[in-house]
């Protein structure tokens, strides 16, 4: 028998990080998987903002440093604190393109300083190889 842990791996997307403008998203090979899951934490806000919202969408690009550009439908816009959404995107193998990033934005108003936590993970399932290589030991 299979566990979860043997067909899906696990990829920081954006690491943990209080931002009030775009988090640095960290670039995912997609390559011998099927699908992707990206997991986005919207933590609480400091500096007392009046309202927030945070933007997440998946890009996509042929190459890892290359121009990516926006998968269409595959975004959330989370507007509370303390709150957490999910992106799946479909046919990596068959419609799309081998490099994938999340684009992490907040928008927050008024406010001393304001900047909200956030951070993203990405599963990538349906592996053509198993079992996936992850790893046991905290980094």
């Amino acid at each position: 028998m299979k566990t979860v842990f043997e067909e899906v791996k696990v990829q920081d997307a954006v690491r943990p990080v209080a931002v009030d403008a775009a988090a640095t998203p960290i670039v995912i090979d997609t390559l011998g998987f099927d699908s992707a899951m990206f997991v986005i934490q919207n933590g609480a806000a400091t500096g007392s903002p009046t309202g927030q919202s945070t933007v997440a969408k998946v890009q996509e690009c042929d190459t890892s440093n290359g121009d990516f550009a926006d998968v269409s439908g595959a975004s959330v816009t989370i507007t509370a604190s303390n709150k957490s959404a999910e992106i799946p995107v479909e046919g990596l193998t068959t419609g799309r393109k081998r490099y994938l990033k999340l684009l992490v934005t907040p928008t927050l108003t008024a406010g001393t300083t304001p900047a909200v936590l956030v951070a993203a993970t990405c599963l990538l399932g349906r592996a053509f190889k198993t079992p996936v290589g992850n790893s046991i030991t905290p980094a």
